[in-house]
C-alpha cells in the first residue's frame, strides 16, 4: 500500500502541524496521545505526588486556545533565554563599548564578572529579561499562531493562498503557509510583541552594563529593575521608556519575519519529504538554522539599538568594561566614545559607530551570536511546539488525530 497526499486541508483543521505522515506513524502517535489523554482523566488524588501537575493541566486545558498559546510561548521563551543569559550579558558589554571583540576573550570577561560581582552576576538582569520575555515571546507566538490559522482557513475556503490567484492549491500551500504568508505573520507578530514590551527590553539592556556602585548618599547598592525603569521615566518621561525603539522596529521586521519563515518552511519541507511528523532533533535543527540566518542578517541593527539604549547610562567617565575593574580585555587601540548632551538619533548613532570602529563595529560579537542564537532559537521553537501539544485541550486532542489522518489516504 502506498501513501498519497490529499490536495486540500480539512476546513475544521484550525492549526495543523503542517505534516503528512504514514499510517504506521499515526497508529504510534494515537497510542501515545490516547495514553496521555487517559492520564488527564485520573482524579488528582489518585496520582500521588503528581496530583498538582494533573490539576494544573486540567485548569490550563479549559483556557481559550489563544491564552494557552500565550502561556506556551512565554514559557518557551523564558527557558531559552535563561540558558543563554551569561553569553547574552557578555555580548551586550561588547556591543555598547568600543573594545574590539575577540572570541578568545569571552572566558576572560566571564571570569572577571564572576570575580568582581559573583557567579549570579552572569545572570544579571535576567529577572528583567524574564519579566520581558514572557509577554514578548507569548504575544509573538500567540499572534503568529492566530494569523497562521487565518491564512489556513482562507486556503480551505478559497482554494488558494491569501496572496495567490490560482483556484487550485499548489505544493507550497497544501499543508501550511506559503513563504510570503509566513513572512507576513512573523513580521506582524514580532512588531506587536516589541511595541508591547519595549520598556522592559530597554531596562534589561541598561541593567546588563551597570555594576554595584555608590549613588549619592544612599551608599553602595545595585540598581534594581524598577529603579532603572523609574529613572528612565523621571528623566525623559514616557519618551524615555521607548528610547531606541526606531531601530528595534526596523530590525524586528526582517528578524522575526525571517526566523518564523525559515522555521515554518523548513519543518514543512522535512515533513513533505519524509512523509512523517518531525522528530525533536529535526525541530531543533530547523529552529537553530532559522536563528542563525535571521540574527546574522539583522545584527548591525541590533548593535545600533543597543548603543542607543545604553548611551549615558554609565556616565561619560565610565565604559561597560571599566565598570568591571581591571584592564580592558583584548586591549588594543580603544577609541573615545562620543559624548552626547541629548539622546542620539538613529542616524547619529550609525554615523558615530562607523567613524569610531568602521564596518566591523556593526558586527562586533556576531561570532558569539552564532553560538548563542541557534541554541536559543532551537530551544524556543521546539519548546513551544511541545508545550502547545501539552496544553492542548481534551477536545482538541480527540479532534487532532482524525483530522491529521485525513491528510493522507491509500492510493487505488
Amino acid at each position: 500500500m502506498t501513501i498519497q497526499r490529499r490536495k486540500t486541508i480539512p476546513q475544521e483543521l484550525d492549526d495543523p502541524e503542517d505534516v503528512c505522515v504514514n499510517q504506521a506513524t499515526f497508529e504510534d502517535e494515537e497510542d501515545e496521545e490516547v495514553a496521555s489523554s487517559s492520564l488527564l482523566e485520573v482524579p488528582p488524588d489518585a496520582t500521588g505526588s503528581s496530583s498538582w501537575r494533573v490539576a494544573v493541566q486540567q485548569q490550563v486545558h479549559q483556557l481559550p486556545k489563544e491564552v494557552r498559546n500565550l502561556l506556551a510561548g512565554g514559557l518557551a521563551g523564558m527557558t531559552a533565554k535563561s540558558v543563554v543569559a551569561p553569553l547574552d550579558r557578555v555580548k551586550i558589554l561588547y556591543q555598547v563599548s568600543n573594545v574590539p571583540f575577540h572570541l578568545s576573550s569571552v572566558p576572560t570577561v566571564m571570569r572577571r564578572i564572576v570575580q568582581t560581582e559573583g557567579v549570579d552576576a552572569l545572570w544579571k538582569g535576567n529577572i528583567a529579561t524574564m519579566v520581558r520575555v514572557f509577554p514578548y515571546s507569548g504575544i509573538q507566538f500567540a499572534i503568529y499562531d492566530r494569523i497562521k490559522s487565518f491564512f489556513l482557513q482562507h486556503h480551505d475556503q478559497q482554494g488558494h493562498s491569501y496572496f495567490g490567484t490560482s483556484q487550485q492549491p499548489t505544493d507550497s500551500n497544501k499543508f501550511g503557509l506559503t513563504p510570503m504568508e509566513s513572512l507576513i505573520a512573523g513580521m506582524a507578530a514580532g512588531t506587536c510583541s516589541v511595541i508591547c514590551t519595549y520598556p522592559l527590553d530597554l531596562t534589561r539592556a541598561q541593567l546588563a552594563v551597570l555594576k554595584k556602585h555608590k549613588y549619592g548618599d544612599e551608599g553602595a547598592k545595585t540598581k534594581s529593575f524598577m529603579g532603572v525603569l523609574k529613572d528612565n521615566y523621571q528623566r525623559r518621561g514616557a519618551v524615555g521608556l521607548f528610547r531606541g525603539i526606531t531601530p528595534t522596529i526596523i530590525g524586528i521586521l526582517p528578524y522575526s519575519g525571517l526566523a518564523f519563515t525559515i522555521n515554518e518552511q523548513g519543518k514543512k519541507e522535512i515533513a513533505y519529504v519524509t512523509g512523517r511528523d518531525l522528530t525533536t532533533i529535526e525541530r531543533m535543527i530547523c529552529g537553530a538554522f532559522a536563528g542563525l540566518i535571521a540574527q546574522t542578517l539583522t545584527y548591525p541593527i541590533e548593535v545600533t539599538r543597543r548603543r542607543m539604549q545604553t548611551l549615558g547610562v554609565l556616565g561619560n567617565d565610565m565604559t561597560a568594561f571599566s565598570s568591571l575593574g581591571g584592564p580592558v580585555p583584548a586591549a588594543t587601540t580603544v577609541t573615545t566614545t562620543t559624548t552626547y548632551t541629548t539622546p542620539p538619533t538613529l542616524m547619529n548613532t550609525i554615523r558615530d559607530l562607523y567613524r569610531e570602529q568602521g564596518i566591523r563595529g556593526f558586527y562586533k560579537g556576531v561570532l558569539m551570536n552564532w553560538a548563542k542564537g541557534p541554541i536559543a532559537f532551537s530551544i524556543s521553537f521546539t519548546a513551544y511546539d511541545s508545550m502547545q501539544t501539552l496544553f492542548m485541550s481534551k477536545d482538541d486532542r480527540a479532534k487532532r488525530l482524525p483530522l491529521r489522518q485525513r491528510l493522507t489516504k491509500p492510493s487505488n
